[in-house]
């Protein structure tokens, strides 16, 4: 399927970028990899008059960090972030939700904030994300501004973004309580779909007794969700599975799926349960 016709800037400076997008705050949308705006402008849900393609911006590209966060720059690609080592070894929900996205070649070219900035609320990176509790750096020719991602996904394909901002930076706390990770995803007939359901969960214990916890999902709300009833209830208890599944059938009932042509909601909800609780099992027997 052929693209709408549309124009094409490529900006030298973020500065630049910035003010494409304030000239044409109904028409503009932001460029990186590519791979996720073009395919939805192949299928008409998006068709933006201009492509603002911020991938030769200088100084976009990377991944750093001190004791306290990690960075990623906005035209970092999904390979850079999976290839990390700080990635791999303390935010293995993250590689784990990259590495199941498409192929190498569209990991080469994708970028992480692209993804999150279309808003589909089946985005791999984007759960992982929410599950991490990140915090998105956010320009404009205003001046800049810290979103947490939880305020970020506002609907189905939207976001809190105003038209004449972009996602400079996503940071990620390290933590120090050593927790256990996982991130599952159901991918349908083929390993390349997009998720029907994916669950990313993160725990934390002392003593044997669970002290935080975190669940998030893609494909199973409007938007990418946390389920917070269903984390509260693991709090103070042992991660056994009398408590896992009593937090799995919570994040079952607590969903709000959607019925479509890949799958009903019903089934998408029963996926939840069963997704919830093998990442919960998986997370549980990763804590250090």
């Amino acid at each position: 399927m052929a693209l709408p016709v549309f124009d094409y800037f490529a900006p030298k400076s973020i500065e630049e970028a910035c003010a494409a997008l304030a000239s044409n705050p109904d028409g503009a949308k932001l460029l990186a990899g590519g791979q996720s705006i073009l395919r939805v402008m192949k299928f008409r849900i998006m068709a933006p008059e201009l492509l603002v393609d911020v991938k030769a911006i200088p100084g976009l590209r990377y991944i750093e960090g001190d004791a306290d966060t990690l960075r990623i720059g906005a035209t970092s690609t999904q390979s850079d972030v999976l290839r990390n080592d700080v990635v791999r070894k303390e935010f293995p929900l993250l590689a784990e939700a990259i590495a199941r996205i498409a192929t190498t070649a569209v990991r080469n070219t994708a970028t992480i904030v692209g993804n999150i900035c279309v808003g589909h609320t089946a985005s791999d990176p984007s759960a992982a994300l929410l599950a991490l509790d990140a915090e998105l750096v956010v320009v404009s020719l205003e001046g800049e501004r810290i979103l947490p991602i939880s305020e970020f996904f506002v609907g189905h394909m939207s976001t809190s973004l105003d038209a004449a901002e972009l996602v400079r930076e996503v940071r990620i706390r390290r933590r120090n309580d050593k927790p256990g990770m996982a991130y599952l995803a159901h991918a349908g007939r083929a390993a390349m779909e997009t998720p029907l359901v994916a669950a990313g969960a993160i725990v934390s214990t002392r003593n044997g007794i669970c002290s935080s916890a975190t669940i998030a999902l893609a494909g199973a709300d409007e938007t990418p969700v946390r389920i917070s009833r269903a984390e509260e209830a693991l709090i103070g208890c042992k991660l056994d599975d009398v408590a896992i599944l009593k937090a799995a059938a919570i994040a079952a009932e607590d969903c709000s799926p959607d019925t479509d042509v890949y799958a009903s909601g019903e089934y998408r909800r029963r996926l939840v349960g069963v997704y919830v609780r093998d990442a919960l099992r998986a997370a549980a027997s990763r804590v250090a």
